[in-house]
């Protein structure tokens, strides 16, 4: 019985080989070697153990050899499952076809592998196929050596996933640092996971950074011939922009910016400004519905955001923060130095130029542009490189505007203006996906100034375009904003939209908001520490299963 590791040994060597004929020439050479030894009993003992060990040997090796050759088979059958899936094929018999072809070759790969029968069939949007094969037998074991080994893919759909990204200053240092890392990974898993689709357009991405405004566009210059003042339009301007936010104007007051027509992309141009592409919310009930902007329906365009000059310095009362322009005036009502449009005109025509210029606070440069110093938004794309490189650059500046974020994101995936990138929502095995990410609450702070408020997606706090007044609280603010975020989600979610929601380092309020904004509770991730972003993004793209192909 000593020599049985060396037998085992020559087993292992056999099976790595594949050679169960060169195993059964050794036990043969032993025999014989043992019946030639002229030490008696031992040697005829050996010889005997030897003689019943090499059938049970045998049976051990082929049920190995079987075991292996079983998972060569899987393989093959996985593979030819997947390429039927991946085929154009409508029908049984045209997958069975393709199924049976690709499987062919792959049994050609494994030695004396003959197939006895197979099928592929398409149930929905799945393949599921059989097959029998009869394999080569090497020892003495019952049974016919046809193994049946199954399969089945998911045919892949197309998936729209929008990325909606908190960019406020809170989010400035490490935790924009995380987010990044977090939201390139979940951009490479997808895209790894699409490159084994049968779609020929299975994953388009956008991203939608948010703080209390959007910015839609990139920097535009609005220098002749650019922009044209008399047909308020020009190359790089949308038609869906309305450059005179009629939706804002109400008795239409002369030289009112707040209530008059006065095109706030003309008076850029008066300086040889351009527009950052920051946008304003529409005015409800448009701003949570993806309706089509329509001329006629001044509230349902888009207005550019821009912050208007506040009073010069005087006293602490009229002490403003975005004081850019002299007011030219006398008077001295804060209101009325604030809305007066002639003075914007007067810095061509007197050459007066800016009375101040670079920041006033962190992130805001002095300007009608003031805190739209954002990344721009990238529209569904199969470029994800672009995708990645729009997330490296995106920095931290104003508020939460929640609702204004998650809309554009909305606008993103819809197929409907401004945009009408996204596919139809009742094209077949498509999933339109929104990822929501924030590290607070809505807001819309009080401040000392006498406008209440910064400028904000929504204006300043007394335009009222949330229903309330510069006399309200920030928790009054913070509702307000949250209702409308609350409704969003409802709307979104009809459209059959599927919804993620984030929540990182939040240690105020309420999960309650995203968590009934998420589509079901497990889409709800609430992340205590910025560090499990990460880990938060991979479950996410993990879940994502239309995207892929899987078993």
């Amino acid at each position: 019985m000593q020599m049985l590791p060396w037998l085992l040994k020559s087993q292992g060597a056999a099976m790595r080989m594949g050679q169960g004929d060169m195993f059964r020439r050794r036990a043969s050479r032993l025999v014989s070697r043992f019946g030639a030894d002229q030490r008696g009993g031992t040697a005829v003992t050996l010889a005997i153990s030897l003689a019943v060990l090499a059938p049970v040997s045998l049976g051990v090796l082929d049920v190995y050899v079987t075991s292996q050759q079983k998972g060569k088979l899987q393989d093959a059958l996985d593979s030819a499952t997947l390429a039927a899936a991946r085929s154009p094929a409508q029908t049984d018999a045209e997958i069975d076809q393709i199924g049976d072809a690709a499987l062919a070759a792959n049994l050609a790969l494994i030695p004396g592998a003959e197939l006895i029968g197979s099928t592929f069939d398409l149930e929905g949007n799945k393949v599921i196929s059989y097959a029998n094969v009869r394999l080569p037998k090497i020892g003495p074991t019952p049974g016919d050596g046809v193994l049946r080994v199954d399969s089945e893919a998911q045919r892949a759909g197309q998936i729209e996933v929008a990325l909606v990204l908190d960019n406020t200053g809170s989010m400035a240092g490490t935790k924009l640092t995380n987010l990044k890392n977090a939201a390139n990974s979940l951009v490479d898993k997808l895209v790894d996971a699409s490159r084994r689709s049968t779609n020929s357009d299975p994953l388009r991405i956008s991203l939608v950074p948010f703080s209390s405004t959007v910015r839609i566009l990139p920097t535009t210059s609005l220098l002749n011939p650019a922009y044209n003042t008399a047909s308020h339009s020009g190359s790089n301007i949308p038609s869906w922009i309305d450059p005179q936010g009629l939706a804002h104007r109400t008795s239409g007051s002369t030289y009112d910016i707040f209530d008059n027509q006065s095109d706030r992309l003309a008076i850029m141009k008066t300086w040889g400004g351009s527009w950052s592409g920051c946008i304003e919310s529409r005015r409800a009930p448009f701003d949570i519905r993806e309706d089509a902007p329509n001329a006629s329906v001044p509230a349902s365009m888009f207005v550019p955001y821009f912050w208007p000059d506040e009073p010069d310095n005087g006293s602490a009362a009229s002490n403003q923060i975005n004081d850019y322009l002299k007011d030219n005036t006398t008077n001295s009502d804060w209101r009325v130095k604030e809305k007066r449009s002639a003075k914007y005109q007067k810095i061509q025509s007197e050459n007066l130029g800016w009375k101040n210029t670079g920041t006033f606070m962190s992130g805001y440069s002095f300007g009608p542009n003031a805190g739209c110093g954002l990344q721009p938004m990238i529209r569904l794309t199969n470029d994800y490189a672009s995708v990645k490189t729009a997330i490296n650059a995106m920095t931290a500046v104003g508020e939460t505007n929640i609702p204004l974020g998650l809309m554009w994101g909305w606008h993103t995936l819809s197929p409907n203006m401004p945009l009408a990138n996204g596919k139809a929502y009742e094209t077949k095995d498509l999933r339109k996906i929104i990822i929501l990410m924030t590290d607070g609450d809505n807001t819309f702070t009080t401040r000392g100034e006498n406008n209440k408020s910064f400028y904000h997606g929504f204006g300043y706090i007394w335009q009222e375009m949330l229903g309330i007044g510069a006399g309200a609280s920030n928790t009054q603010r913070t509702t307000a904003l949250n209702n409308r975020l609350s409704q969003l989600c409802t709307n979104i979610k009809n459209k059959k939209i599927i919804v993620y929601t984030v929540r990182v380092e939040v240690t105020t309020g309420s999960s309650t908001l995203l968590q009934n904004c998420a589509s079901s509770p497990d889409k709800f991730y609430d992340v205590q520490n910025a560090s499990g972003l990460g880990a938060a993004f991979d479950q996410i793209a993990a879940s994502i299963q239309n995207l892929r192909i899987s078993k």
